[in-house]
């Protein structure tokens, strides 16, 4: 039985290094599951400072699911509206958080605030490179063989 490659079981580092390479502002960008591990890093971030934002990021998108009853939905339709993505305006930095695949997410820092030419520019970026990789983009329930 031949098992479907997911963003757990590739290396995705060279798409990251290219979409920070390819878009001026970016700062770093990482792939990491919705349980906090660190699959991909761009060149620029430690696999520390990586792996520590992996658990912070899947706190964030957490976080986020939980806002059912805040929108005024019933807690039971929070599937009804999943988690697509976040922005954290900093003083000078975008910190951008997208749902990638299925238990999986991609974040980013951008240079300037979310209004900036370059965060648009990013997102666009980010939102191709998202399109593009979809079909390897999941990770694997973990504890389920490949």
């Amino acid at each position: 039985m031949t098992s479907h490659p997911t963003a757990d079981t590739i290396d995705m580092t060279g798409h990251l290094n290219r979409l920070v390479t390819d878009n001026d502002g970016l700062i770093n960008a990482m792939l990491f599951t919705t349980d906090g591990l660190l699959l991909a890093r761009s060149h620029g971030l430690s696999r520390e400072e990586a792996e520590r934002t992996a658990a912070m990021m899947a706190g964030l998108q957490s976080l986020q699911r939980q806002l059912a009853g805040f929108c005024g939905m019933p807690a039971e339709q929070e599937l009804a509206a999943p988690w697509r993505h976040m922005i954290s305006d900093l003083s000078d930095v975008t910190v951008l958080l997208f749902a990638a695949g299925e238990r999986t997410g991609l974040a980013a820092a951008v240079r300037g605030g979310s209004t900036t030419g370059p965060v648009a520019v990013a997102i666009q970026a980010i939102m191709k490179t998202i399109r593009g990789l979809q079909p390897v983009l999941g990770a694997r329930e973990r504890g389920k063989p490949s």
